[in-house]
């Protein structure tokens, strides 16, 4: 009985008090007072892919004051880490970077260099670790893309 009481009195309690996650997604996107007008692709193709289809949610919002234009320019770099006595590789690092202009009104506000990688290992089958490469290739550009949004907020 006293279990079910406390449960009822914490659901009260949390729903009549306005309680609201901070990182609420609906309360971010009130928050961000800007728009990408357009986006300037360079570099790797598949990069800039997965970088576009993460930032299209802010592409040309009318209703946001700010309006910037996006000049990026993409590069992925894949080094061999560890090999075995074969000399075969056993450890991969990919890191992917990104050169990021931003411009207001033709003018270049900011200029940055934003860079991330990932490290794994080698599989033997050599379709599975393109198809994983590829995997990474798009969590690491997602994990940038925010970065992006970050850096223009």
């Amino acid at each position: 009985m006293k279990k079910k009481i406390v449960i009822i009195l914490s659901f009260l309690l949390l729903f009549s008090c306005g309680f609201e996650p901070i990182y609420s997604k609906k309360k971010i996107e009130n928050k961000l007072n800007f728009s990408i007008k357009s986006i300037e692709f360079s570099g790797e193709n598949i990069i800039n892919q997965f970088l576009k289809n993460d930032l299209k949610s802010y592409v040309n919002i009318e209703s946001k004051p700010i309006k910037y234009h996006l000049s990026i320019n993409s590069k992925k770099i894949t080094t061999i880490t560890s090999k075995n006595k074969k000399g075969n590789p056993e450890l991969f690092y990919m890191k992917i970077i990104i050169n990021l202009g931003v411009y207001k009104d033709g003018i270049l506000k900011k200029s940055t260099t934003l860079e991330d990688g990932f490290e794994y290992k080698n599989k033997s089958n050599k379709f599975e670790l393109e198809k994983y490469e590829k995997s990474i290739s798009k969590n690491i550009a997602s994990r940038l893309a925010r970065n992006i949004v970050d850096q223009l907020y």
